[in-house]
């Protein structure tokens, strides 16, 4: 679980409801439609939030209806309960929590000499396979090399497999233009 940015206070009049106000960076993205509309978290409680959204925003959403919201680093599902008064200008809208989803899972590319220090890292999504196929790829090209490749072995396999590749593309080639 990710460590949380913001530091929440109690606030007057509200601890029967035990909301509490958001300190520090407080800004969220809900979907709204198919947009993330920039919001703010204004309070916390156990059972949801009170977001600050502007006017604009705050007429695109109905009451009763469920939307995502993207919150330090975590993904919620809430629904829009009620609006309560504005307060300089914004809207304020209490919202439920339905569903907390699981944080994806990540991993990090570590080098022994490193001593642990985190060098490159990525979601285990769409990007776990273009960083395999380019492991792979750099993996087949430093065996290619002159110097590590003649020592390994590998160098005349790989120039024969690719002389080979070159020859039947070019053959292929050949037959579409005759």
């Amino acid at each position: 679980m990710s460590s949380h940015s913001y530091r929440t206070l109690p606030t007057e009049g509200q601890a029967k409801t035990y909301r509490c106000k958001v300190v520090g960076d407080s800004a969220a993205k809900l979907l709204v439609g198919r947009k993330f509309q920039k919001v703010f978290v204004r309070e916390t409680s156990g059972g949801g939030f009170t977001l600050g959204l502007s006017t604009k925003v705050a007429k695109r959403i109905k009451s009763g209806k469920s939307y995502d919201l993207r919150y330090d680093d975590r993904r919620i599902q809430v629904i829009a309960e009620t609006f309560v008064e504005t307060v300089q200008g914004e809207a304020r809208l209490q919202v439920g929590t339905i569903h907390e989803y699981e944080p994806k899972e990540r991993w990090a590319f570590r080098l022994p000499f490193t001593k642990g220090s985190r060098i490159i890292g990525h979601d285990s999504g769409i990007n776990s396979g273009a960083a395999y196929g380019g492991f792979v790829l750099v993996l087949f090209c430093v065996m290619a090399l002159p110097g590590v490749g003649d020592r390994l072995g590998t160098a005349p396999r790989i120039e024969s497999a690719l002389a080979m590749m070159s020859k039947n593309i070019s053959d292929v080639v050949h037959a579409i233009r005759h």
